[in-house]
Parts: C-alpha cells; structure tokens; sequence
C-alpha cells in the first residue's frame, strides 16, 4: 500500500516537473522571438514576426478600401532563388497622378 502512494507521488512530482520545464522552454521561445522583433525593429524594419499574415492582409484591406479617391496602395515584389523566397512590400500613399 505505500509502495503504490509513493510512486503515486513521485508520478505527480516528476509530471510537475515536467510541466514546468515545458512552460519554461515556450517562455525562452517567446522571449527569443520578442528578442529578434527588437532587433528588427532597432534596424529600421518592420518584423515579420510582430504581425502575422491574416491581420496584415485584413489591414491592408481595410486601409485600401478607405482610402480616398484617387489614392492607392502600390508596391509588392517577390523575390527569390531555390533556397529562400522573400516578399517586399512598400506602402507609400501614392496618388495616381
């Protein structure tokens, strides 16, 4: 009977344990990308990582179908090679004159 109450503790223990070194390493992951946001950031650019594609797409959306007449979002350009591809966009207000 105390065999199975021990195990049963050291069961919860180690699953504790477990849990934590879980919440730890996201936690790192977290803090790894927040650290090369910044890093972006301080460069000048605008992170891939801090928006994600849906919520730029919806704001981009939503900025082009407000904009006044004769005005337009311009200037999206895919460059790549057989290791990596890479969007470009460039997002001046621009008017069509």
């Amino acid at each position: 009977m105390w065999m199975n109450i021990t195990f049963y503790a050291q069961s919860n223990v180690f699953l504790a344990i477990r849990q934590l070194e879980f919440a730890l390493l996201r936690l790192i992951q977290q803090l790894n990308v927040l650290f090369e946001v910044v890093q972006c950031m301080i460069q000048g650019k605008l992170p891939v990582k801090l928006i994600n594609p849906t919520t730029l797409h919806n704001i981009l959306r939503n900025v082009s179908l407000n904009l006044p007449d004769g005005y337009e979002l311009i200037s999206v350009t895919l460059v790549g090679d057989i290791h990596c591809l890479k969007i470009i966009l460039n997002i001046p207000l621009k008017t069509v004159n």
